[in-house]
């Protein structure tokens, strides 16, 4: 089954802000299959990293409406992080609206 988690993240102009969003769990077999930012401003940047790594840093100008999501296949091992957010070059501050679609099982 495919779960969607909806995360808020506000950044200043010219900063990175990130937040946790999911983690590996004992048990569970947790995948990340989609990203999305429903903003879509020219200037901010998508970024996710699983603990140290970055994987991903995407002008969110590319997600529209019509395309809103970034494909994924990022799992999440026992004690790994995942975190997302977001850098603001918009010359504002601004609230994000992230979202991530992962299945489950175990």
């Amino acid at each position: 089954m495919l779960k969607w988690k909806r995360i808020a993240v506000t950044a200043e102009d010219g900063y990175e802000q990130i937040e946790d969003a999911l983690a590996g769990m004992s048990g569970k077999d947790r995948v990340i299959k989609y990203l999305g930012e429903t903003n879509h401003f020219s200037g901010s940047r998508l970024r996710v990293y699983r603990d140290a790594d970055q994987i991903v840093d995407l002008d969110a100008y590319i997600l529209t409406a019509e395309a809103p999501f970034l494909p994924m296949d990022l799992p999440l091992a026992e004690g790994q992080l995942c975190k997302i957010g977001v850098e603001n070059n918009i010359g504002a501050k601004q609230l994000f609206i992230l979202v991530i679609g992962y299945t489950e099982t175990g």
